[in-house]
């Protein structure tokens, strides 16, 4: 049987040479858009005895014209028994021949890894150490017995196996060097604060390596058993909206002055359970407020400083983001084309709608850590209403960023975008029904604003504009840094859904500034 060192050193050249091309394809992988130029390995670590265990893997990915990045991708090296899941190709180990595949598709190695959890396990890597820790909120497992794991499949940048109905691992696949937010912001609202509409932080892995690099590799969290992610219950809840007011139009003539007013008869529940969603996020801002001595959670006034800050940097991403829609105008698809045209004719529109965030410095508004990346997929709709995850904020923003204290009127219009998403998806762009859209998108975001509004002019500190235009005005500019962000994000990622945010984009051209 080859040495460990035999399998590590295999494992180099089969980085290189096969794992370069297998990356693209894994939905995990945030690289789509861009050429890779070389695969390295950083670091191993065996993490089950000889070439039938299982390795944790630390991978720099070169791109062209992009920096390097890092993927966290554990694998399985195995010559005989029956794949478990993807293989990605053979290693050569001197004459023997073992098959290489994605470690999360093997249940074997996943409840291996809650095991390891529960033993505090600490593995020496190559050129580092892999930390395994718990916090008080991991449970007791019963004569070591671990409930089933099971791999969850999606759209998404991470990897999550959920254990029975006890816990879930969140594994990042691109993880960051330096504090993980999702694991401080969790660990803040949980076991500090006790928050209850998120998931308790139950425990973290951890990567040290010999040159001081510090990396969160995966978290553990309670699992919270709910009726699906919140984004999957609002299209449901929109396709019979959709059903029911084509059913009625069939019956009566709905035009454009009654629209409004239909769609708030039919999807009254709905709306209500939107505005409950506002009351929760102005409840979980307050949460991150609470704690005036904790330099990385103590709330701070928002300066002028900081509002030329930050209108700078979305004046930049405008153009950044222009720039990328010219270059990569030809490879959109056709209705995106149109659309992409028309946000760079309305280039100096959106430019004009960047004043409005200086109100935030006038009244003394205060900046506070906040969810980053916050939309209907990141909550779980229960019997109670919601609650809230994934605090690791937006994946293409640098991890400083994420960590940076903002005003929660990121996260509103961050929630606003995703109905915006919501209704395109429901109803597409034909005329007959974009109407009915429009006016649910309309509404749900006043619905989730009123509420949100109510709670937040309550919170500790002062969270928003003293007035009703000053909030508009902020909101339109958080509004429009949000959606350049997702075209920057969907072309390299989902280039087919790029035609949403910029229909959102050519939107808030035509609409201007609030007045």
């Amino acid at each position: 049987m080859p040495s460990h060192t035999a399998v590590a050193a295999a494992l180099d050249g089969f980085a290189a040479k096969v794992l370069a091309e297998v990356l693209p394809r894994q939905r995990w992988f945030g690289g789509q858009g861009r050429r890779i130029d070389s695969v390295s390995v950083l670091d191993t670590a065996v993490f089950a005895a000889g070439t039938a265990g299982a390795w944790l893997v630390l991978l720099d990915v070169a791109f062209e014209e992009a920096p390097s990045e890092t993927f966290f991708v554990p694998l399985t090296v195995r010559s005989d028994g029956a794949p478990t899941g993807e293989v990605f190709g053979r290693l050569d180990l001197g004459g023997a021949s073992a098959r290489v595949a994605d470690a999360f598709d093997d249940p074997d190695f996943c409840s291996e890894l809650l095991v390891a959890f529960d033993a505090g396990l600490t593995l020496r890597a190559r050129h580092g150490t892999v930390r395994f820790v718990r916090t008080p909120a991991f449970p007791r497992l019963d004569a070591g017995e671990v409930p089933p794991p099971r791999r969850l499949r999606g759209e998404q940048s991470n990897t999550s196996v959920v254990f029975g109905d006890v816990l879930v691992l969140k594994s990042y696949r691109n993880p960051v060097r330096g504090i993980n937010p999702e694991r401080e912001m969790t660990g803040f609202l949980t076991a500090r604060w006790r928050f209850a509409a998120v998931p308790q932080l139950a425990g973290a892995a951890e990567y040290a390596g010999a040159d001081g690099t510090v990396m969160t590799l995966a978290v553990l969290q309670t699992f919270i058993r709910g009726c699906g992610d919140g984004w999957t219950w609002v299209l449901g809840e929109l396709e019979s909206l959709r059903d029911r007011v084509i059913t009625r139009a069939r019956r009566e003539p709905v035009d454009a002055s009654r629209l409004g007013a239909i769609v708030r008869d039919e999807a009254s529940s709905l709306l209500g359970a939107l505005g409950r969603l506002g009351r929760l996020t102005g409840g979980l801002h307050d949460a991150l407020a609470a704690d005036p001595a904790d330099p990385a959670f103590a709330p701070q006034p928002i300066s002028v400083e900081d509002t030329a800050a930050w209108t700078a940097r979305i004046d930049a991403d405008l153009g950044r983001t222009c720039d990328l829609l010219r270059a990569r105008l030809a490879a959109l698809p056709e209705a995106a084309q149109r659309s992409a045209g028309a946000v760079l004719a309305g280039e100096a529109a959106l430019r004009a709608c960047l004043g409005g965030l200086e109100a935030l410095a006038v009244d003394r508004c205060s900046k506070i850590r906040v969810h980053g990346d916050y939309h209907l997929g990141q909550t779980i709709r229960t019997d109670g209403g919601f609650v809230v995850l994934d605090f690791e904020g937006e994946p293409a923003r640098p991890p400083a960023e994420r960590r940076a204290k903002q005003s929660p009127l990121r996260d509103v219009a961050g929630m606003l975008r995703s109905f915006d998403y919501a209704a395109s998806t429901a109803f597409g762009s034909s005329e007959e029904l974009a109407g009915v859209g429009d006016a649910w998108r309309d509404l749900a975001a006043a619905a989730f604003l009123d509420q949100y509004v109510d709670v937040a002019s309550r919170a500790r500190v002062r969270l928003v504009p003293a007035s009703q235009l000053a909030l508009d005005r902020v909101l339109r500019v958080f509004e429009l840094d949000k959606a350049l962000y997702e075209v920057r994000y969907e072309i390299d990622h989902r280039p087919a859904w790029v035609g949403v945010p910029l229909r959102g984009l050519h939107r808030l051209s035509v609409q201007g500034p609030a007045r």
